[in-house]
């Protein structure tokens, strides 16, 4: 296809938060759902993206990534990790995240707004390491088949309706 991937990419999804011990600083959700194809209109190009089963296990295997807001533009945390991941595996449905928030006055409005519902989704940054393309298609599929997982963390707006 000719589509030369940027270094780094960003993808988002939908989460849910449980309280496993009542006290509002757990975030527990999917990073990322295997197999549910998304519309990517971007500088990168026009395209459908997968995520494939496996494609976080290298990854997973040699570090664990940074948990950031908004992909750490946010003004008031930036780049300081918001919280500290306590879990995250790949599954059958994706990549499950367990983190506890840090308990401060910058991360407290992001706390508040996760816990109402009103930031819902969680993000992924990642770099393509391996994909594989479909291109008889009107819209061309890229599959990410292994990234290399650098950040993940609630967003505002997601790029993956999952």
């Amino acid at each position: 296809m000719g589509i030369k991937a940027p270094k780094y990419v960003e993808r988002s999804v939908s989460f849910e938060t449980r309280e496993t011990d009542d006290d509002g600083f757990n975030l527990v959700g999917y990073g990322a759902v295997y197999g549910q194809a998304t519309s990517i209109d971007s500088w990168e190009g026009r395209f459908d993206e997968v995520i494939d089963r496996g494609a976080f296990d290298k990854t997973l295997s040699e570090r664990t990534p940074v948990l950031q807001f908004d992909h750490g533009r946010d003004p008031a945390t930036g780049s300081v990790p918001i919280g500290a991941i306590q879990e995250i595996r790949s599954d059958d449905h994706g990549l499950f995240v367990h983190a506890r928030l840090h308990d401060n006055s910058r991360v407290e409005p992001i706390r508040q707004a996760i816990a109402s519902g009103a930031v819902d989704d969680m993000s992924f940054r990642f770099q393509v390491v391996r994909d594989d393309w479909d291109e008889s298609r009107d819209t061309p599929l890229r599959t990410l088949k292994e990234v290399s997982l650098l950040e993940v963390g609630p967003v505002v707006f997601p790029a993956y309706a999952g």
